[in-house]
């Protein structure tokens, strides 16, 4: 049998340039892991909702409807991003951004407001955990502009 020089192999791809679980023949389109930010993110969350239950009097009406809606609201989202990682479903950049930033500005204000309408009340079990509430609010808020910018900075 006389050998075929003519046809080349496929080059073969280092291993460890390609992401974590990936096979060399799998498709190139590369999904980043489920980060560390977004538990971050939904632990404060679930921090702040649970604050929010035992210092719910909030002075005004729209800021408990706000803080309401933000905490509950995002638990739902970043629940519904972790479920889309876990089952290796595409979220496009736009959309993360999108939320992320969102998330920043509904955390900011809603964090303001609460420390607004606590901040010169008695002190109190009830306003000590309303502050604290919207401290972690104000952070939470830092956190998904940081991971606005981690999402936009991220390559292709």
């Amino acid at each position: 049998m006389a050998e075929n020089s003519s046809v080349v192999p496929p080059p073969r791809v280092h291993q460890s340039a390609l992401p974590v679980g990936m096979h060399p023949t799998a498709p190139r389109e590369y999904r980043p892991p489920l980060s560390i930010i977004k538990f971050l993110e939904l632990s404060l969350a679930i921090t702040c909702t649970a604050l929010h239950y035992y210092s719910f009097d909030d002075g005004d009406l729209v800021t408990g409807f706000l803080a309401t809606g933000t905490f509950c609201g995002f638990i739902v989202i970043l629940l519904t991003v972790m479920a889309g990682y876990l089952m290796k479903a595409h979220l496009h950049r736009r959309l993360s951004i999108f939320y992320s930033l969102l998330g920043c500005a509904c955390f900011l204000t809603s964090g303001v407001f609460i420390i607004e309408a606590w901040e010169h009340a008695f002190r109190t079990r009830t306003r000590d955990l309303a502050i604290t509430k919207g401290s972690i609010a104000v952070i939470n808020g830092v956190i998904f502009l940081m991971d606005t910018i981690f999402t936009f900075r991220e390559r292709k």
